[in-house]
């Protein structure tokens, strides 16, 4: 089954209410329903939804689309990781969940198999020790089933006989990163180890973490990465944190599995952990996508902080708020929420310093001594050369002071190396480029009814098109819907992730809908004479501001009376 045909598969099994209606308070109105736009701030009702079209759209701030883009939206997914999560909500199979021809089981499946046996083992006959050891971290069953959390038994090929006699071959354990290859074939790669199952933003299991319980070996273990798994595009628990870092305005961010599961049992559900110390530009777009405030709390130790430094910058690099937070007594967030209640681990939150400052007070010991004092300065602009500005000159006496560097130094120091504009607000940025993109109405309308109607598009040539439209992104989606095929550029521009495109024409939808006029013919021809009248005048426009700046050729007077003449009433009336 084609992309789109599975795309149209999903919009027929959901009804676009069911799926907004969780999230907006919905009343019926009309042939659709109305309530308070998510997108915006508002007290009156301008966001319909239309059952009829399966769209929606917003009178107030011109939020538009579909299903898709409203799950893409609302839960920071993109396009793919939409039709995933609408695809399990429908009950349908999309090919990459599909088996493969020769009856196999995707990567998917067998390591949700995987995570379920895990979890048999943890709350089994055989999972005692493992047991013990979750109620000697304070928690309980209630925390198995919340976080899925599993067990593996100290076996070389508990998992692979069980997987094996589920029809899973050996080529397929190893490219799950489930097992090894040893000199006497295939072993379990987890064993004796209590599973952290690690979960895509859409909440599909996709790599496994393991935690020593007894005996000898490394403290943890974690899947390779493989065809599903990249450690620098994933966060743990992310799937479970962000409808809390949304309602929260901030993300935490910690090392470890248990750091990030004893936050939120502790009532932080915004916590998320990164799958090792070195944070990635990857894992800042993520968390970009709920909150632009991060907080983050690693380990007290010497590696933790240098992991700090480094990731800090890539964070606030990518546009997010960067606050260091430090845990009393050098402990880590699962020790002291251990023996410290919620409420003293918000104390810290809110005394968390921000990068800069941070970055200043760490490196202040090598700033006071001679020995040290050129490289730490080294150190510390190259470091502050990747912000903006305007984040760094609050701090800027505290600068002088420690680098014994005049004020107005500092200043033309910073206005030399750092940059100079700040970052915009990502969410922000997104909506400003589509307000300046998208144009006005009537081309919306215009690429609209292209995009629906056959005999809209046999009637104008692509070059016409581009002539009398003015908007660029208007522009570029009739081309693209007047020589490509229609039917399948919907589900193109959803997984390239090109949604400005899919949100002009479900702008125009609701646009030409309301358009006076009996037919189609009578809604283009009047959209297409009043198109095609606002470039006649702004061409004339133009060519009257050559004439009388005398830089006008011959050719510029014969084609401005040929306009003048073309764009009279009577003319465009006929």
């Amino acid at each position: 089954m084609k992309i789109y045909d599975e795309i149209k598969e999903i919009k027929n099994a959901l009804d676009i209410a069911d799926i907004i209606g969780e999230r907006v308070r919905l009343k019926r109105s009309g042939r659709g329903f109305v309530g308070l736009c998510p997108f915006h701030e508002e007290k009156t009702g301008s966001f319909h939804v239309f059952t009829d079209t399966q769209s929606y759209y917003c009178f107030g701030c011109q939020a538009a689309g579909d299903i898709f883009t409203f799950v893409m939206k609302t839960e920071g997914l993109n396009f793919q990781e939409a039709v995933n999560l609408l695809a399990d909500r429908a009950g349908i199979k999309i090919s990459q969940y599909e088996r493969k021809n020769n009856g196999e089981k995707s990567l998917y499946e067998i390591l949700d198999m995987a995570a379920k046996f895990f979890t048999e083992n943890l709350t089994g006959v055989q999972g005692g020790a493992a047991r013990a050891y979750i109620q000697r971290r304070n928690m309980n069953a209630d925390d198995i089933k919340n976080f899925s959390l599993g067990y593996s038994l100290n076996s070389w090929d508990n998992l692979i006989n069980y997987l094996r006699r589920s029809g899973i071959k050996d080529n397929q354990l190893l490219n799950s990163g489930l097992a090894l290859q040893g000199s006497r074939g295939l072993y379990d790669r987890f064993r004796g180890r209590l599973i952290f199952p690690v979960k895509d933003i859409s909440g599909r299991v996709i790599a496994f973490g393991g935690r020593l319980i007894d005996g000898e070996g490394a403290k943890y273990i974690n899947s390779p990465e493989g065809e599903i798994y990249s450690k620098r595009k994933n966060l743990y628990l992310l799937n479970d944190a962000k409808k809390f870092i949304r309602e929260k305005d901030r993300s935490i961010l910690v090392e470890g599995y248990m750091d990030a599961l004893r936050l939120h049992k502790c009532g932080f559900g915004e916590t998320v952990a990164s799958l090792g110390t070195s944070l990635t530009a990857e894992q800042a777009e993520l968390l970009s996508r709920f909150s632009s405030r991060c907080y983050i709390c690693y380990d007290s130790d010497t590696a933790g902080q240098n992991a700090i430094l480094r990731g800090m910058y890539i964070l606030q690099e990518h546009g997010l708020d960067v606050n260091v937070v430090k845990i009393p007594e050098g402990k880590d967030p699962d020790e002291f929420l251990s023996s410290n209640s919620p409420e003293e681990f918000e104390k810290a939150i809110s005394n968390a310093e921000p990068l800069v400052l941070h970055q200043i007070k760490s490196l202040t010991p090598s700033l006071k001594k001679n020995g040290t004092r050129k490289a730490a300065i080294k150190e510390l602009f190259e470091n502050l050369s990747r912000l903006n500005i305007n984040e760094i000159l609050p701090y800027r006496s505290q600068l002088s002071e420690l680098t014994m560097i005049p004020p107005t130094e500092i200043e033309k120091i910073l206005l030399k190396d750092t940059k100079k504009i700040n970052p915009p607000d990502v969410r922000l940025r997104r909506d400003e480029i589509f307000t300046r993109r998208s144009g006005d109405n009537l081309e919306a309308g215009f690429c609209a009814m292209l995009f629906n109607y056959p005999e809209c598009r046999l009637s104008i040539e692509p070059s016409e098109a581009r002539e009398i439209l003015q908007n660029d992104l208007a522009k570029e989606t009739a081309a693209s819907i007047l020589t490509e095929n229609p039917d399948t550029l919907y589900s193109l521009w959803m997984s390239t992730g090109d949604t400005d495109k899919t949100a002009l024409i479900k702008r125009g939808e609701e646009f030409s809908r309301n358009l006076e006029g009996k037919d189609i013919n009578e809604k283009w021809n009047f959209l297409y004479k009043m198109i095609k009248s606002k470039a006649v005048k702004k061409k004339i426009s133009e060519l009257q501001i050559k004439l009388q700046q005398n830089k006008a050729t011959s050719s510029d007077l014969l084609l401005l009376q040929k306009l003048q003449l073309a764009s009279s009433p009577l003319n465009f009336n006929s």
